[in-house]
């Protein structure tokens, strides 16, 4: 190799060298950037017959949480979700997961809970209908047990007129009793549910910054957000929020993605540090006696990337959904997404190709 080649090699590592940063620089100057959502939200189904059923979400067995037919009632006990998400622009665009922004629940369960339940109602009825129908029965049979045939074929009574009408007062109290119950079986049924049904989502979303006082909703409520998309593509749980005012406060970072390049990722390497900022597990773990913190994690690159996910070592919570993760230039590299089941420590981002494709 000549004197010339080793020069340019050496100036080559050089420049690669000064390229990196300080993790404490890169967090020092990104964590403005980077804002804790807080996403209020429940869901809706509109019956055939029009009316409402209100809930928040499903527990670990599948059952409704907060089910209620009172719009009033949902909205004060709302499911609540934290994510992170990061400014991509000066207009107050904030990129995020799907999963934070529009929570899905499993249609088939749901279906099979409001089909139980109305079931349950109109076996409920049922039995009522057959208790009044045993007391009309058992009228009958009284009655009959106190007549018998005159001479002339007729049938005759021997209860007197008074307690023949109060009898008859209650046969057509329970002839009544029993058609209505008839009617709001049927109109329970006309309810069941079919596999095309709609679930409709309700949110509202509000952030809050690195430093800032949270008590409760209203602080997030200060900086309220909307929703502007979120990807169709399945290997992209991506979605884009905005700042009400549609602009970025002017002292805090805006991630490059304007001026990435997607094939970044192919240039990855095995072991390669990498860095995270969000904020795990929410309010819970970020608050602290001088406001909000979000955490800097590192971890390396664990598997070639494969154009749907880059895997890395670095520990993540719920909570850290939507967090950026840059390498040691600061460079954005992923979008934090998904934990491996039974580890805090290998999680998943979606690579910087399948966001780009997202934001343009």
């Amino acid at each position: 190799m000549t004197r010339y080649h080793l020069l340019l090699l050496w100036l080559a590592v050089i420049l690669l060298a000064g390229c990196k940063k300080d993790p404490q620089e890169i967090f020092s100057e990104q964590k403005s950037g980077v804002v804790l959502i807080c996403n209020e939200y429940y869901y809706d189904i509109t019956l055939s017959d029009g009316d409402h059923i209100y809930f928040s979400g499903l527990d670990s067995n599948g059952s409704f949480v907060n089910l209620t037919g009172n719009l009033a009632t949902i909205k004060q006990h709302p499911g609540v979700l934290n994510g992170t998400g990061f400014f991509i622009d000066k207009a107050g665009r904030i990129l995020t997961n799907r999963h934070v922004v529009a929570p899905e629940v499993d249609k088939s369960t749901v279906k099979n809970n409001v089909n139980r339940i109305i079931e349950s109602f109109t076996l409920s009825i049922q039995a009522l209908q057959d208790s009044l129908n045993q007391r009309y029965q058992s009228i009958e049979l009284y009655a009959s047990q106190n007549s018998y045939q005159n001479e002339y074929g007729e049938t005759v009574s021997q209860l007197s007129g008074d307690e023949l009408s109060s009898l008859q007062e209650e046969v057509e109290h329970l002839k009544e009793q029993y058609d209505e119950a008839e009617s709001v079986k049927n109109s329970l049924r006309s309810n069941i549910l079919s596999d095309h049904f709609t679930i409709q989502l309700h949110s509202q979303f509000g952030v809050a910054f690195d430093g800032s006082d949270v008590d409760s909703w209203n602080d997030f409520m200060k900086t309220p957000c909307s929703l502007l998309r979120v990807s169709e593509d399945a290997n992209s749980d991506l979605a884009l929020l905005q700042l009400k005012t549609a602009m970025t406060p002017p002292d805090h970072f805006v991630f490059d993605i304007a001026g990435a390049n997607a094939n970044y990722d192919d240039k990855l390497q095995i072991n390669q540090t990498v860095f995270m900022i969000g904020y795990n597990h929410g309010v819970a773990l970020a608050k602290t006696d001088n406001g909000i913190r979000a955490q800097f994690t590192s971890g390396t690159i664990t598997q070639q990337p494969d154009g749907k996910r880059i895997t890395y070592s670095i520990p993540a919570m719920p909570g850290s959904s939507g967090s950026p993760v840059v390498d040691e230039r600061g460079k954005l590299i992923a979008v934090n997404f998904a934990g491996s089941n039974g580890s805090d420590n290998f999680n998943f981002g979606i690579p910087l190709m399948r966001v780009l494709t997202f934001v343009r």
